[in-house]
């Protein structure tokens, strides 16, 4: 478990500086990964994404946030290897969107639901909860 619990480190520290270098990512990300993303604020359908998907969302994200920060609250490992994760990522919008201003915080409770194959992330569930003041 200590293993994966690496992993989760390592992508963490990836996705909070919006690295996008597919050669980073393939230390933690299975080749076949699949991202879940519930509805929440920003999508009002279910999204899936590939190993190419997650690069190109964190290239968005890029674009519209400045000083990422994912802050871990609890990480609970399950007896068969899945990690559950509830944390807060949030960070400063640089323009105007989904009802944010420029200048102003956007943060989500999360939760993550990560499963592995091969030592690496195989499946991702996220359930954000994003907040609008």
């Amino acid at each position: 478990m200590d293993k994966h619990l690496d992993v989760l480190n390592t992508y963490y520290r990836l996705v909070e500086a919006f690295n996008s270098d597919p050669t980073a990512y393939r230390e933690v990300l299975h080749p076949e990964v699949e991202q879940i993303e519930y509805p929440n604020l920003i999508h009002k359908t279910i999204q899936h994404r590939s190993f190419d998907d997650i690069l190109d969302n964190l290239r968005a994200g890029r674009e519209l946030l400045r000083d990422p920060e994912f802050i871990v609250h609890s990480t609970h490992v399950v007896a068969d290897g899945t990690i559950i994760v509830e944390g807060r990522w949030q960070g400063t919008v640089t323009t105007d969107i989904h009802g944010w201003v420029r200048g102003q915080i956007m943060s989500s409770e999360l939760c993550l639901v990560f499963e592995f194959k091969d030592g690496k992330i195989f499946r991702q569930r996220r359930y954000p909860c994003y907040n609008q003041v």
